[in-house]
């Protein structure tokens, strides 16, 4: 399970890519002074009846939201996350465990939850009021927002995992099983 969430989570850092080349083309039409790029005949998903400059910015932020959202798990996984280094440099393996275990269930599950719960709802109320931009920007906002308790769920999942895995690592008796 561990190393799946990490995969969604190195996956998702590829959207960086697109990002750039989405913020190269919006700075090169914005001095171009094109507003509206493309027309179509009906409405396309996310974009509406066109596509537009300001649909480009937005496209931008959300594929960027969706990677923050995405790869968050995956940094958990891999021990890539922001720590307190300089007061956890001087604490043994064993103490580092529990105060993993302890922030993974403390910390980490009930902040999971709560925005889980709210992010879903946040997600289908956009999506009930068919919430798009106000300025020709992207519409079907509720694709960028299901991220949110998505990107939580697997967070979750990976702080359960890890405090399963941390609780395994404290329980064994072999002490050759610490760092």
């Amino acid at each position: 399970m561990l190393s799946g969430i990490a995969w969604i989570g190195r996956a998702a850092a590829w959207l960086i890519l697109p990002i750039l080349v989405l913020v190269m083309a919006g700075v090169t039409l914005s001095v171009l002074k094109v507003g509206t790029i493309v027309d179509w005949d009906r409405d396309v998903f996310l974009f509406g009846s066109k596509l537009t400059l300001a649909s480009l910015g937005d496209l931008q932020w959300h594929l960027f939201g969706a990677m923050l959202m995405l790869t968050l798990a995956g940094a958990l996984v891999t021990n890539n996350h922001v720590r307190v280094d300089f007061l956890r440099q001087h604490m043994s393996s064993k103490t580092k465990r529990w105060i993993d275990l302890l922030g993974h269930i403390f910390l980490l599950m009930p902040l999971v939850v709560v925005v889980v719960i709210h992010g879903y709802d946040f997600t289908i109320r956009s999506f009930t009021m068919g919430e798009g931009s106000n300025y020709d920007g992207l519409y079907d906002r509720f694709v960028l927002k299901a991220t949110i308790p998505i990107g939580f769920a697997l967070l979750g999942l990976a702080g359960l995992g890890l405090a399963i895995l941390r609780l395994r690592e404290l329980l064994r008796r072999d002490p050759s099983g610490f760092d």
